[in-house]
């Protein structure tokens, strides 16, 4: 019979025990480990909260990420040396294997380029309004492998960060300005002066309303379209994100319109005008004018026109922005 220790254990059963509890001492390590990254994780995503920056919001989770695959390289070192079993030549197995493991890994490592690439680059962060490749959203996450994108459809997108490296990325969310490039059309029968006003009118609400841009923006009659007049309007606001965006847009169209309503400006919609002939009623001959007295004709009503508008000789000078 074998010799027996404290426990009353044959030494058989002791190697066993003592095999099993260095075993659930190392994994209990590891998982000390891996909880005290927890604790990290939940330490930094607090700080980050209270900081404006974005670039934070985005390493935040990869660092428990990272720390967590530390861990587990280390702690299964950790435990077979524990349970005396011999690590060498499991590396030097891994040795072998390491150009099969590449291959496979070829993408994983692109992937993790990818994701550095957009951190050191700062490409877009958490939050941003990003379009990349067709897929249009709002980036939930950038990991290791890939990003989350919500898009305004409430799908979820996951992007392979490789595709970072070489894709155009189109970042609405760094966006200063947001702008609106539409045109007014009015109605033909609006008299030219009521046009004027209109368009300085549209201007001065510009001025007024407190999110739009002041040092640039335009407001002119730009086009005699088949059955309108039509007036370019280019305009941007400095809002933060869309919804305030919306709301501004809103208020400007409303006001828009109470302006011409004020004005008596009608908005033109697409019309067509039948002409229709009598063929029994002969038509009268107008009286025809020489071509030499026409022209003369026409430019005298010119130069009475830009005398009453602009002035003769006088050259507007370039427009600056705030205007005066």
């Amino acid at each position: 019979m074998g010799r027996h220790h404290l426990l009353g254990l044959g030494e058989d059963s002791l190697l066993v025990l003592l095999v099993a509890v260095k075993f659930l001492a190392s994994l209990s390590g590891v998982w000390a480990a891996y909880r005290l990254v927890d604790i990290v994780a939940i330490y930094l995503l607090r700080r980050a909260l209270r900081t404006e920056s974005k670039l934070d919001d985005a390493l935040v989770p990869l660092i428990p990420r990272t720390l967590k695959i530390f861990v587990t390289v280390i702690g299964f070192v950790f435990i077979a040396d524990n349970i005396n079993v011999d690590i060498s030549s499991l590396l030097a197995g891994l040795g072998l294997g390491g150009l099969a493991f590449a291959l496979a890994a070829k993408d994983m490592v692109q992937n993790l380029f990818g994701s550095v690439t957009v951190l050191m680059d700062r490409t877009f962060s958490v939050g941003d309004w990003i379009i990349v490749g067709g897929v249009e959203g709002s980036v939930e996450r950038i990991g290791f492998r890939s990003t989350r994108i919500r898009t305004f459809y409430n799908s979820v997108v996951t992007v392979p960060n490789s595709k970072f490296i070489t894709a155009d990325v189109d970042n609405m969310g760094e966006r200063r300005y947001r702008r609106l490039s539409c045109k007014l059309s009015l109605t033909y029968d609006t008299p030219p002066d009521r046009i004027e006003a209109f368009c300085e009118g549209v201007r001065e609400l510009i001025r007024q309303h407190p999110y739009m841009r002041k040092d640039y923006y335009q407001v002119y009659l730009n086009e005699f379209a088949a059955s309108s007049l039509n007036v370019l309007l280019y305009v941007f606001w400095e809002t933060p994100e869309w919804n305030t965006e919306l709301r501004e847009r809103h208020r400007f169209m409303l006001d828009i319109l109470r302006l011409a309503k004020r004005l008596g400006v009608e908005f033109a919609f697409p019309t067509q005008t039948l002409y229709m002939r009598t063929e029994d009623i002969p038509a009268q001959p107008g009286e025809t004018v020489p071509q030499t007295q026409a022209f003369e004709l026409g430019r005298q009503e010119a130069v009475a026109v830009v005398a009453e508008s602009t002035g003769i000789g006088v050259k507007p000078p370039p427009v600056i922005f705030p205007p005066a």
